[in-house]
This record gives C-alpha cells, structure tokens and sequence, in this order.
C-alpha cells in the first residue's frame, strides 16, 4: 500500500474511538499499524488486561473502556455489574463497554438474556447514569445477520424489535451519555431515516464507524445519501475501526484503516475490499464506493469529537 500521506487527503490526527485489545502481545502491532494510518488516540475495550500494565507502554494513548461482561449483565447479576462499575475509575477505566447482541440468546445456559431496556437492568444504567459514566454499546447486528444466522425469529428476535428496545432504554435514562457501535446497527441505506430521527430525539446519543466491512458495505451502497447524512450529523459521528488486537496479521489492521479512510476520504468507485466479508462471499463481495466527505467533516469525525468527548487537547 502506499503511505497515507499519499493516498488521502486528510492530514491530521485521528482519534479511533473503537478499538479492543484481548492479547497484549498484538497490541503492538495495532498500535504501529494505527499509527501509520494516522492515529495518535484511542478508545480502547480491554478484555482481560489492567489498564495500567497498558498505559505503562503506551502513555497518555489510550481512553480504557471496561467490558461487562454479558454473561454478568445480561443473566441479570445487576448487584454485581454496579460493584465493578463504581470501582472503573480506581482501575484505570472511563468507558463502560456493553454488548446487546441477538448471540446471547443462544449463549445463556438455562435463561434468556435481558433486553437492552428491561426494568431489572435499571438500576445498572441509572448508576452509570448518575456517575456521568460514559458508555459504548453494542445494540444490534447487520441486516446480514439477521436474514441469515438470526432467521429464527422465535429464538432471536428481530431488529425491528432490538431498535425498539434500545429506544425504549433512552427514553428510561436519558441522561447517560452513549456511543453507539456501528452507526447504531443502522447505516445501511433505508434505515438512516430512523436513524436521523433517533439523533433529533436523543441529543444524549453519538455513533461510531466501527467495523469497516459493514461500514464499507452499506454506506457505499448510496454514496451521496450517506454523504449527506454524515455531513448533517457530522458532530454526533466518531471515527472508528473496530479493530482487535489478538493477530499479528498485519493485513488484518491494515485492511480495516486503509477501508474506512478511503470510504470517508475518496471519491473512488467499485474498489474490492482488500479482505474477506463474508456476507458478501456468495454473491460477488464488497465494493468501495468512497463518499468522499468535505474537511471540515473529516476534521470533525476523525479528531473533534471524540477529543471534546474524553477533554483530549
């Protein structure tokens, strides 16, 4: 690939708002890939390590985001999931990090996973609430997902049904200061109506690009439509990737930045994603269509936002 200076036009900094790391032997390689395409920030979902073994490598890079368990939330170990949210800031975390997937109904042993806006999960969001606790939450999957691994409607639910539950969370706790991952499950193309409504209600609510291929795939399905709905909620979008640090691929980390750049920055038709989606595989893959959005945009979605959200100068 060529170097970023010569491939896009943007030339500030970036700040990733949605990264994890599960192994810190691969973190490394994230964060020099990363940096390579830009990024000087990060919000990072730590899976198992302390943030403080992290920021000691890496000073002042990273915002740690704490995963809750949803094995813990989503059985309903409400008691427990506030004990070990009053005790983020001591460990070094800012970000509550949770995962509201159609996956855990088959993931529970024994049980059905609560709903994103059941009354016994009250207590847990009022808390995070009323410590002002940042959260990035995971609501839903692509339309992808739900014609294929999720048709069992009986058991899984439909995503009609799990952006109402969401909806109906806001509406109970609307003060708490949310990300949604991946556009809020809706950038492809005939839910970004909703979803502009969704940003006109809940002033308390900003999305994330995570996840290139899913981005890369619907956004650039009505490049102009998406162009204009970026530009018009460009405050309320951060720039993210999605990206996992448990690979020492390097192609992995490479494919996912150089997509979404390309995506928000150029003007191209038709490219292939330079990997593999697999929701795509069987009926002829995933095509870069670049929305080539305006500077100020660009400066807003990939530094502004999310440097006045976590008070980065």
């Amino acid at each position: 690939m060529n170097s970023v200076r010569d491939t896009f036009r943007y030339e500030g900094p970036i700040f990733d708002a949605h990264s994890h790391v599960v192994d810190c032997d691969s973190l490394s390689l994230l964060v020099k890939t990363a940096d390579e395409f830009g990024v000087r920030r990060a919000v990072l979902i730590v899976h198992h390590s302390k943030p403080t073994e992290i920021e000691k490598r890496y000073p002042e890079r990273f915002i740690f985001a704490k995963y809750f368990s949803g094995t813990m939330l989503l059985s309903g170990d409400v008691d427990r999931a506030i004990k070990e949210a009053a005790r983020m800031a001591e460990e070094g975390f800012t970000v509550a990090k949770m995962h509201f997937s159609p996956v855990w109904a088959t993931r529970l042993e024994g049980s059905s996973p609560l709903s994103i806006d059941s009354t016994s999960l009250d207590p847990f969001f009022d808390f995070l609430q009323d410590e002002n606790i940042p959260s990035l939450i995971h609501i839903a999957d692509p339309d992808t997902y739900y014609r294929t691994r999720y048709a069992d409607t009986s058991v899984f639910g439909t995503k009609e049904e799990h952006l109402r539950q969401f909806e109906a969370r806001l509406e109970r706790t609307p003060r708490l200061r949310i990300q949604v991952a991946h556009f809020a499950a809706q950038p492809e193309p005939h839910r970004l109506d909703h979803l502009g409504s969704l940003l006109d209600r809940f002033r308390n609510v900003v999305i994330d690009t995570g996840s290139a291929r899913w981005m890369v795939r619907e956004l650039g399905r009505e490049p102009r439509r998406s162009r204009d709905f970026i530009t018009k909620y460009r405050d309320r979008i951060l720039f993210g990737s999605d990206c996992v640090a448990r690979t020492t691929d390097r192609s992995y980390f490479e494919g996912r930045f150089h997509s979404l750049r390309m995506l928000m920055e150029s003007n191209v038709l038709n490219v292939p994603l330079p990997f593999v989606d697999e929701d795509t595989v069987k009926t002829g893959g995933t095509f870069i269509n670049g929305l080539c959005l305006p500077d100020r945009v660009l400066s807003a979605l990939y530094w502004d936002n999310a440097s006045t959200r976590y008070d980065i100068e």
